[in-house]
């Protein structure tokens, strides 16, 4: 039997430093100063497995983790909490926001930072990971609400912790019978795939639910061999993993780079589901695009390639008013960037100003 690696030692190998960004030629030398501030804000967590990637320059990697100085331009739309997740808390660590499931967060810490993270105000500060006395409160919240069927473990990401925690929680998630399907999104497949150890799979196997995991992977070249051994070990073991995606300015915003992340996905058993529009987190403007040439870019994609590659295109709406999948049905634009959805939680009409980097080519340069 092939040895596995530590993942807990390659997770430390991670780069968190500017000064190490900058001893691997990642930034230049006098970034170090000028990005401590953006550092200040969000910190640093750049995979070990694509160190060497992102030094060769593969920018579609380089641009989803390497800190930049317009993480700290804020502009007037952008908000702390763009999806209203505080708005839908009953207990600290639960989200619920539809009736059939809710969102668990046991924990804010990742195995990789993204500029773009839309809880990018809490993820990476463990202070706010649940206490003990949080979570079991969150727990008899999930006990007692006998409508939820789903349980959605996120964060953070639910796989940097390690297997007797994990355990700790599913056993309780587990016992709870009206609660038939627990969902982990994470990134782990992709940037740290020596996590999905044998020992994980066989926690997971040992649920007395349906598990499912999403993965977030936003372009082909994620879809390293180390990534596809681990995608393959989840499926191969009855666990079936969903894509899901961000769609990124300069990273995953033309036909060509779409279609390449949607038939790898395929190729290695992994069902595209969701491709988000970033939300309006606070920083974040470098990544969008305008909403109009998404929705033509998704759209294209039908009828050009396979039917199995096509996820949905989702936008959450800011303030928690529900996550819609946009077409021209359910998204219309009005001037100045402005565009109305209807609400899946109560039908109101929301108005939301989504400006883009376009608009601001001489601050995003």
């Amino acid at each position: 039997m092939i040895s596995e690696k530590n993942w807990a030692q390659e997770l430390a190998k991670s780069l968190i430093s500017l000064n190490q960004l900058s001893e691997k030629a990642m930034i230049c030398e006098s970034e170090v100063t000028e990005l401590q501030k953006v550092k200040d804000t969000f910190d640093i967590r750049v995979p070990q497995l694509f160190i060497e990637d992102i030094i060769q320059g593969n920018t579609a990697l380089a641009k989803q983790f390497i800190p930049s100085k317009n993480e700290i331009i804020f502009l007037p739309e952008e908000l702390e909490d763009p999806i209203g997740d505080a708005r839908w808390t009953p207990v600290e660590g639960i989200v619920h926001r539809y009736p059939d499931r809710v969102l668990f967060k046991p924990t804010y810490l990742c195995g990789v930072y993204c500029r773009f993270c839309f809880r990018r105000n809490k993820v990476s500060d463990a202070s706010h990971n649940l206490k003990s006395e949080n979570a079991k409160t969150a727990i008899n919240y999930i006990k007692d609400h006998s409508e939820i069927w789903e349980v959605i473990l996120t964060g953070g990401d639910p796989l940097v912790m390690t297997d007797k925690v994990l355990q700790e929680i599913l056993s309780e998630i587990a016992a709870i019978d009206h609660v038939k399907v627990i969902r982990f999104h994470s990134r782990i497949p992709s940037v740290l795939p020596s996590r999905i150890t044998n020992s994980l799979i066989q926690l997971l196997k040992s649920t007395n639910k349906s598990i499912w995991i999403a993965a977030h992977m936003n372009s082909a070249d994620e879809f390293t061999p180390e990534a596809k051994i681990a995608l393959a070990k989840l499926i191969d073991n009855g666990i079936p993993v969903l894509l899901q995606s961000v769609l990124l300015k300069e990273i995953n915003d033309t036909h060509e780079t779409l279609v390449s992340l949607f038939k790898v996905a395929i190729e290695n058993r992994v069902k595209p589901y969701y491709i988000h529009y970033p939300d309006l987190a606070k920083g974040t403007e470098q990544f969008r695009i305008p909403l109009k040439k998404a929705i033509e870019l998704v759209k294209g994609l039908r009828g050009t390639i396979s039917g199995l590659c096509i996820p949905h295109f989702i936008i959450d709406i800011p303030g928690g008013s529900g996550k819609i999948a946009i077409n021209t049905h359910t998204a219309k634009e009005c001037k100045n960037n402005t565009w109305e959805f209807e609400s899946p939680l109560d039908g109101t009409i929301i108005t939301v100003q989504y400006p883009h980097g376009d608009e601001h080519s001489e601050t995003f340069r």
